[in-house]
Parts: structure tokens; C-alpha cells; sequence
């Protein structure tokens, strides 16, 4: 039994087949490609659940393999500034640019609720990730991860992009507790532990925080929608709420 994912291009159906084999080269558990149609793949039908909180430490566990070894073939070339072509895959996009035009038109439109940063904040905040290892963005959000009789497996593929380690992890955490509401400080320890161990090149602390509000401001447009029912303004640890 298989599972179809439309796209609303021949090119982006391209693409998502090309993320697909190249997540699959660096070990990531992906369902198994039946067959290519114009505007559509076919994927292998897995059974499973989404990631629930307890969760959260083996999927970052495995997210940091990831990227390490994404990192360790081919990422280690890459300057997060710039687009970064993989050989028989294509172009990554580059972290920095289309995210600071993006936090600035959410934060202007008055989309997010308590923002940490402003927009020059935020800015300043991306721009200063331009010269750290690059790995990669997979959006990470719980519900393209499915727990499964034989362990995870990651689903969707669609859009891959450069960014600094820490980065997709910062959104699985994000995303978690947006759906199921605050995270004991020692599960995002915990969460953060198993992905620095995983992935060699250690995020730290702060640098999460850095990223988890940066998450707050480009994914609070989907508050009350895709199982988004808390808000990170109200979820983050007192201690880093703005005054």
C-alpha cells in the first residue's frame, strides 16, 4: 500500500525526489520511494505516530547524526550566506537572506505575539550565524517524524535549505510544545544533550534560545492552525521573557 504526496509542480516534485535520496544517502530512516509521477511521488505506506514530548530526545538524537554527517560529506564546503549546490541533488538555499526579509515582514505586520527581538534584533541575530558550520533545514516540526514498530521514520521532503546546527532542533522543540503546551526544562536539556552528542559540532544554550525565538517569530503565522494551539510567548522559560 502506497502513500501519494502531490506537488503543484513538475519542479518541485523534482525536488522533493532529490531531498528524498539524498536524506536517505546520509542514514535518515525515509519511507521507501514506489514510484515518480509528473506532479506526484509515491512513497511505502508507514504506520506510526507523530513525536509526542517523550519523544523529543530520540529525534533529536537522530536529527544531529543527520548533520553530522551531512557535514561531514559535503556541508563542511558550504558558507551559510551563500546557496550551496550538492552534486546530482541541487541547489540548498542559503540560511541568512530570505530569513531576515521574512522576520522583518512578520514583525512589521504585527504577526507575533511578544516578540524577543526586533527585527533589527533578529537580523543581527542570523546574520551572526553566516560563518559557523553549515548544516541543514528540514523543518523539523513534529509532525514530519513518525514513530513507528521499528523505530522513527522522517517524512516530507520538500524543501531543504542551509542552517546552522541547532537550528532544526530549535523547531522540533518549538513545534512540540506549541501542540502539547510547556516542556520540562530538563526534556529541552535533555533534547539538546542527545542532538550535541549526535552531532559533534555542539550547539549551546544560548545559541538555541537565538534559535527557538527566531522559530516564534516565523511560525507564528500558523498559531490556531496545523495542531498549533499554545503560543511560545508563553511558553518560553520566564527567565529569557522580554520585560
Amino acid at each position: 500500500m502506497g502513500f501519494t504526496k502531490h506537488y503543484r509542480t513538475a519542479d518541485a516534485t523534482c525536488r522533493a525526489q532529490a531531498h528524498h535520496s539524498w536524506l536517505d544517502q546520509l542514514g535518515l530512516p525515509v519511507p521507501a520511494l514506489l514510484a515518480r509521477h509528473p506532479r506526484s511521488l509515491e512513497f511505502h505506506h508507514v504506520p506510526g505516530r507523530h513525536v509526542t514530548p517523550n519523544d523529543v530526545p530520540a529525534t533529536a538524537r537522530l536529527l544531529g547524526a543527520a548533520h553530522a554527517a551531512a557535514y561531514r560529506t559535503c556541508l563542511h564546503k558550504a558558507h551559510l550566506s551563500r546557496p550551496f549546490r550538492l552534486s546530482g541533488i541541487g541547489w540548498l538555499e542559503a540560511f541568512t537572506t530570505s530569513r531576515i526579509d521574512r522576520v522583518r515582514r512578520h514583525l512589521a505586520q504585527g504577526n507575533v505575539p511578544g516578540p524577543a527581538f526586533t527585527a533589527e534584533e533578529a537580523a543581527r541575530v542570523l546574520s551572526s550565524a553566516a560563518d559557523e558550520p553549515a548544516a541543514f533545514y528540514k523543518d523539523a516540526n513534529l509532525r514530519n517524524f513518525l514513530i513507528t514498530q521499528t523505530g522513527l521514520v522522517v517524512i516530507d521532503f520538500d524543501d531543504l535549505t542551509l542552517a546552522p546546527f541547532g537550528y532544526d532542533l530549535a523547531k522540533l522543540i518549538l513545534t512540540t510544545a506549541m501542540t502539547h503546551g510547556p516542556l520540562p526544562p530538563r526534556l529541552t536539556s535533555a533534547a539538546l544533550d542527545a542532538y550535541n552528542q549526535a552531532a559533534k559540532i555542539p550547539c549551546n544554550p544560548d545559541r538555541l534560545r537565538d534559535w527557538l525565538e527566531v522559530h516564534h517569530i516565523l511560525t507564528s503565522p500558523y498559531l490556531g492552525r496545523n495542531g498549533y494551539t499554545h503560543s511560545w510567548h508563553t511558553l518560553r522559560p520566564p527567565e529569557t521573557r522580554p520585560q
